[in-house]
This record gives C-alpha cells, structure tokens and sequence, in this order.
C-alpha cells in the first residue's frame, strides 16, 4: 500500500531534509517495514510529504520518526503515471 506522511516542518533546510531521507531510506531489521520512495518539499507551506509503501500506516509513522521526520498524519495514497 502507497501511503504518504504529511509533515509539517518550518524552516526545514534542503541538506536537513536530504540526511532525513538518507535516514527514512535505509533498510531496518523488521520483515515488515516501511519502503521510503522519496519526498516533495513544499517550501511556501512549510509541508513535507513523504511517500513510503508499507503494510500499514503505524509503521510509516514509526518510519518517520526514526528518521526524524515530524509527521502530522498519514494517508492513503494513489500515485498517478502520466
């Protein structure tokens, strides 16, 4: 399942986010986990939504926090191919 993990994050600096996506994206030990796809920063709203597949929303948000991401919520996502 595509899940995305809003985040609101003030003042996040591009090198902050990329070493968080560094984190987010490295294997855990766990069978099931969280796959880190990649991030759209939103600058002007000071958002970040971060795209993961995995079995369940829980272990995006642990994702998430592990890698020092702030998320808000997560939400069922539907990626789109042009």
């Amino acid at each position: 399942m595509l899940y995305t993990a809003m985040c609101f994050w003030p003042g996040v600096a591009d090198d902050e986010l990329r070493l968080a996506a560094a984190r987010a994206a490295e294997p855990t030990s766990s069978e099931e986990r969280a796959v880190f796809r990649g991030a759209l920063h939103l600058v002007g709203d000071d958002v970040v939504l971060c795209l993961f597949d995995a079995p369940s929303r829980v272990l995006v948000k642990q994702a998430s926090e592990r890698a020092g991401i702030p998320c808000e919520r997560v939400i069922d996502s539907v990626w789109v191919d042009p």
